[in-house]
């Protein structure tokens, strides 16, 4: 059976926006507008703000965060909540456990033998090491018993890794590491991505005030 992706979500308070709540109501109707044009920024800025954050520690792409699909699966969502106002982010996400292949793993391909036309080996295929790098400028070896495999019935055929559990061939199972909302709420992240939104709101609202304010001047 398929493994569920997990969910979750963040409600961050962006407190420096109090700042503007006086601009925003010399505004009058114009007021209800600005912060409806900031909330619609946050709802299709948002999600690339959480991935800049995510991507900044992580060694993954940024469309692999946002929702980008490999082979028939999603990896992963991110959008922005419900809401009409903005002293409060939502960002709701969900994702499951990747395997190293989003985390620039090497080989990509398992090492094969060299043959002749006949078929027959000639020279017998390479050991290698299998690596990943999770995090920027951390590649490490995945494990011991460690081998590369055809993921076949998973959309895009491409070669995953897979651990031997025991002493013989099998059983074996397929590596994982981290998911999106693992690295969204991690220490390395979610600091960031609460720096992010607070400037992003921040520059929106400030843009929309801008923009009000001159279209009254010139009435």
């Amino acid at each position: 059976m398929a493994k569920m992706p997990e969910r979750g979500s963040v409600t961050m308070q962006v407190q420096a926006i109090e700042q503007k709540k006086a601009e925003i109501r010399e505004l009058r109707e114009d007021g209800k507008n600005v912060v409806q044009r900031t909330v619609n920024d946050f709802k299709s800025r948002g999600p690339g703000w959480v991935a800049s954050a995510v991507t900044g520690a992580y060694n993954i792409k940024k469309k692999e965060v946002v929702g980008a699909k490999t082979g028939a699966k999603p990896i992963g969502k991110i959008a922005v909540g419900d809401g009409s106002d903005i002293d409060s982010a939502t960002i709701v996400f969900e994702g499951r456990p990747l395997t190293p292949t989003h985390f620039g793993m090497k080989p990509k391909n398992r090492p094969r033998p060299t043959r002749d036309d006949t078929g027959k080996v000639i020279k017998k295929a390479r050991k290698y090491t299998v690596t990943q790098q999770v995090f920027k400028g951390q590649a490490k070896a995945i494990g011991s018993k460690v081998f590369l495999g055809s993921n076949k019935g998973s959309g895009e055929v491409t070669e995953i890794p897979f651990q031997r559990e025991g002493s013989g061939r099998t059983p074996i199972k397929s590596v994982k590491t981290t998911s999106i909302p693992q690295m969204i709420t991690s220490e390395r992240v979610a600091p960031v991505i609460q720096e992010n939104i607070t400037a992003g709101l921040e520059k929106r609202l400030e843009h929309h005030i801008q923009r009000a304010q001159n279209r009254q001047s010139g009435d």
